[in-house]
This record gives structure tokens, sequence and C-alpha cells, in this order.
């Protein structure tokens, strides 16, 4: 035993209990903030960070203490833009192109979809990501046909007990039917009635409006009432910006919007894969963020615009997208961020600002602060700071991977894999001990199954002969009778 004291726990044996403080002692931290990375001591008390430093001597007696030498202990990662319902199509998008995805999957499954599939779905993508050390998320929730399949989606994130902004999305028909919805805005009855089941911006389930980006699926004016109904309820928003028309050529998407008079603070654009230079600035200009999925952005559209972001005066932050085409590890996606933009700024295939670099600090904010301020919630999320939520990731340094830490972040970010991550925390209760998750698995696949087994396996001869289908050896493992 280190430092820690003849007293302490190993973090197998501790409790966490939120009525009483916990002091994590002598783990390698890294903050995320200015007090940059080190190794010491953390005191948490009712789901928040009381103090920390190099040596912590607290007059609470009845403090839990934890032998946390063996372990980094990070701030959770911070997901701004992720459809949890694809995740029933996971790993079969990987070989497509966007268009097929679209007409050959999307298209064909998602009105299939039962409040059912959207509860099992949700809940066993959520999981994955808590597995995966994404404590906060956004769901960006766009096949939302009814009033009960938002009910069902929204019901299983308050199961699983993760911290997730829930995005008010809409029905895929408005993705393949645009001609019937072009000029019409979502009622403002129905952004409501999703404001007011979820209405504080700081519980551990809250809500934001998902725009559609004009003049692809909606017309301008339609998009700029949307827009107002969001801010009328308070709702922030977030909108996929692929800068392509209604033909898919390219267009000036964020400067028809600036114009308008849309752009502000409150707006995540996500993607930006087709963006200029110019309207990358114009979202720092107006305060806006920025959510980049490295995976789905190089695989269908074009490398993930990080470094002109960074050119641009914006830090942005990181998304999976989807498993149908991405891994739902947040190792992946920094490693796809920082891979890509090395190549791109070392190369010259981009032009880049004089002395530009990308770090491995700079693809951690991403993941864990960035995503915070994206969010709105950088003053709680995003850090390791006194006064911030516990929102925490205990993360074993002891396998042959992660031997020897020489650099934590670098450990983090390139050599720990989802099996290292020992502990998750969510406002300091465990979601995650010893390595496996405190949820009943065996229930929550078969929930999945079923909805498996209902989308490809029952009535297939009413499917197109283009529709995209799992292999059929996959079956007896996909599906129970």
């Amino acid at each position: 035993m280190t430092q820690s004291g003849k007293n302490a726990l190993d973090l197998a044996q501790a409790q966490f209990d939120s009525a009483r403080a916990t002091l994590v002692k002598q783990a390698i931290i890294i903050s995320g903030s200015d007090k940059g990375t080190f190794r010491g001591d953390l005191l948490l008390r009712d789901g928040h960070i009381v103090d920390m430093g190099p040596e912590l001597d607290i007059a609470d007696t009845d403090a839990e203490i934890i032998d946390a030498s063996s372990y980094i202990v990070s701030p959770g990662f911070i997901d701004t833009h992720r459809h949890l319902w694809l995740s029933a199509f996971k790993g079969l998008s990987y070989d497509s192109h966007l268009a097929d995805v679209f007409a050959n999957l999307y298209g064909v499954y998602s009105p299939r979809f039962r409040p059912q599939d959207h509860y099992a779905i949700t809940r066993l993508a959520r999981l994955a990501a808590l597995d995966a050390g994404v404590t906060t998320m956004l769901d960006w929730a766009h096949n939302i046909a009814s009033p009960e399949h938002e009910d069902a989606a929204i019901q299983a994130h308050r199961d699983i007990g993760g911290r997730t902004v829930f995005g008010h999305g809409y029905g895929s028909d408005r993705l393949f039917d645009v001609d019937r919805y072009y000029d019409q805005a979502r009622p403002f009855a129905g952004a409501e009635r999703t404001r007011k089941l979820l209405p504080d911006d700081d519980a551990l389930l809250s809500s934001c409006f998902l725009g559609l980006e004009p003049p692809q699926l909606i017309s301008l004016d339609a998009c700029k009432r949307e827009f107002e109904i969001a801010r009328e309820l308070g709702m922030r928003i977030s909108i996929h910006i692929v800068s392509a028309d209604r033909n898919f050529q390219p267009c000036a998407t964020l400067e028809m919007m600036h114009e308008a008079g849309m752009m502000g603070p409150d707006v995540t654009w996500v993607h930006l894969t087709g963006a200029s230079d110019h309207e990358l600035k114009l979202i720092a200009e107006t305060g806006g963020s920025a959510s980049v999925a490295p995976h789905v952005d190089s695989h269908f559209m074009s490398p993930p615009p990080t470094g002109r972001l960074m050119a641009a005066g914006i830090r942005p932050s990181l998304s999976i997208d989807s498993a149908n085409a991405a891994s739902e590890d947040f190792f992946s996606q920094m490693r796809t961020a920082f891979g890509v933009e090395r190549t791109i700024s070392m190369s010259g295939f981009e032009e880049r600002p004089e002395g530009f670099k990308i770090t491995l600090d700079d693809i951690f904010e991403f993941a864990t602060f960035q995503g915070a301020r994206a969010l709105g919630q950088e003053k709680r999320l995003g850090t390791i700071e006194p006064g911030k939520v516990a929102d925490l990731l205990f993360i074993d340094t002891t396998s042959p991977n992660m031997v020897p830490v020489l650099n934590p972040v670098a450990s983090v970010v390139f050599h720990a894999s989802i099996g290292d991550i020992d502990t998750v925390l969510v406002q300091g209760k465990p979601v995650k001990r010893g390595g496996k998750l405190l949820a009943d698995l065996d229930d929550v696949r078969h929930q999945a199954e079923d909805t498996i087994d209902h989308l490809f396996w029952q009535a297939q001869n009413e499917m197109p002969k283009t529709a995209t289908r799992p292999h059929p050896a996959a079956r007896s493992c996909a599906c129970h009778y």
C-alpha cells in the first residue's frame, strides 16, 4: 500500500455512499483544467468534487478512504451527438455509401420501429456508452414517429441513470418525404411537450431541440420558425450541417442562416464537413459550438473539420454519431480525430496557420470539457475541479496495454480500452464497478433481441430486395425463440 494509509480500501471495496464523504487517495488525476495532471487525492461528497490536491488531510473521520494508486481518474467522456436508435443497425454500414444507407437501411427499417423498440435499443445503446466511459451524451433522436415513441425512449434513459440530453426530434418521414413537409415548421406543441417532460437543464435527464438543415430538408423560413420555437422554450439547439441543397449540391447553408439572424451561442453545429472556413468563423463570431464525428465524417463525407475549426477559433466537441458505421468507444473517436488531423496538417493537404499543431491535450479536452460547453454545462461538467459534479472514470493502469504509464493523457487516449475502465461514476453514484455494468444485462439483451427479430427476421417477404440485411449466420445469435 502507498501513501493511501492503513485504513484505505481497495477500489473494489468502496461503497461510494453519497451520504458520506469519499476520499480517493493517490490516483493519477487528469483534471482537464489549469490544475493539470498530478498524483494526488480527491474528496467527493453528495455527488460533487469537494477538494483535491497532492495530499489531503481531512478531519472528516467518517470519510471512506480508497487506495486509488493503481488508477487514472479522469472526467467522464461527453458525446455531443449520437443517434441511439441506430444501434439496432450496429455494423451494417461500414461497406456502404451514405445514399445506400438512407435508402436501403434507414428507409426500410425506421418505419418498423415500435415504441418498445425505441425503449429496448435506447437502453442497450446508453448502457454501451456508459460501459465506454461516456457519462454524458446528447441522444439525437430523429426517428420519433409519435409521442409514444418519445415516451419510450425517455423512459429508457430514466431506467439507465446516465446523464443524457434528449433531443426533441422528428419522424423519419421528414428525411424521406421532404416535399411534403418542406415549408412546415414542427408545431410548438410538440417541442413544448418535450420541454415540459424534461424542463431542467441541470437534471440527469434534460432536453434540447434538434434542427433540420435548410435548404436540404426544410425551407429557411420554416427552419427559422423552429429556431424561434426552441428559443421561446429556452431549449438549446443541435443541427446537422453538411452544406448541401435539396439536390445534394454544395450550398453556403451557414451564410444563409447567419444572414437570417439564426446563429448564436445556444446552437451546436454538427458535422460541418462542407462548411467553408469563412462559415466556420461565423460560428466563432456568434459564440456557437461544434460537434465532429471523426469515424462517420471520415467514412461517409470527408475528413472531420477538427483542424479547420481550431484555426477558426472553435474548440470542437466529439461525437460517435451512430453505431451502424462507428465504434461505440470514445477512445476510437479520439484516436481517429487526432490521427486524421495530424495527417492533414503535416502533409499540407489543407492549409493551416503557421505553427499550427494539434496535441493530445487538445483531443482530451474535446472529449471532455468542450463536450460540456457544447451542452451548456461547462460550469458543472467536463473537468475535475472543486464544485463540479463527480462524473468520473477510474481507469486501471495495471493491464499490459497500459504499462508503463509515462504520459497519463497519452495512456488514456491511445492505450486504454473499455476493459480498462474499472469504475464509472455519474453524480458520484457507480454505474459500472469492477469492469462490469450495474444493470440487468440479460433483460437488456433479451429485449434488444426481440427488437432485432422484429426488424430484420419477421415479414422478410415485405421488404424490398435491395434492403440491407444482417448476415444469415447472425440469426441464431441475434434472436431467441
